[in-house]
């Protein structure tokens, strides 16, 4: 239920919905760091508009006939950085850089930032915009779970099961929950 004069959807952003959808598109993901390559920039916006179509509150469409157009930007995309050592000394601490290469077992950080903003296609006019930044660190001893969907698995595969996997999945759930919170309820239509 909509709080009376609220002008977004602000129910569950990610959870069920069946009502009127906002027509968006989704341009290509505009790579500003480097280390990144063609391929997984389409890979990581083919995930992204499948999270977006899982969300029902869209109808994913080409540039020419949509109201929005969703901008992503890829800022920064670190997939694995040595960040100190786990155990005694470990994690980082004045001591690790002293005594971390022997003892504790490295740590793997990975971090992605994206720059999200929502265009109105005709006015060129920026409705909302932010910066997600997500990162993680590689636990020893406990597995990271990725997400088992098809998507996930053919275009950014090699980062399965790695501290990297966790933060696209992050990084990618909270910019389609952002979308969603805030587009606001007039491009929303039966």
């Amino acid at each position: 239920m909509q709080p009376v004069g609220s002008k977004y959807l602000v129910d569950n952003a990610l959870g069920r919905y069946s009502g009127p959808k906002a027509k968006i598109a989704v341009s290509d993901f505009e790579l500003k760091t480097s280390g990144l390559n063609a391929d997984v920039g389409q890979g990581l916006k083919e995930y992204f508009i499948s999270i977006l179509d899982n969300t029902k509150r869209f109808v994913i469409i080409t540039p020419q006939e949509t109201d929005l157009i969703i901008s992503v930007g890829i800022v920064q995309f670190v997939p694995e950085n040595s960040g100190g050592k786990s155990g005694v000394a470990g994690g980082g601490s004045a001591a690790s850089s002293f005594m971390g290469g022997l003892l504790g077992t490295p740590l793997n950080k990975a971090t992605m930032q994206l720059s999200l903003r929502i265009v109105d296609r005709t006015t060129s006019n920026v409705i909302s915009s932010r910066d997600i930044q997500i990162q993680a660190v590689e636990n020893p001893g406990n597995k990271i779970n990725t997400p088992h969907d098809k998507v996930f698995k053919a275009g950014l595969s090699e980062y399965a099961g790695t501290p990297m996997g966790e933060v696209i999945y992050e990084c990618l759930l909270e910019a389609a929950r952002y979308i969603s919170i805030n587009v606001p309820l007039n491009y929303y239509k039966d």
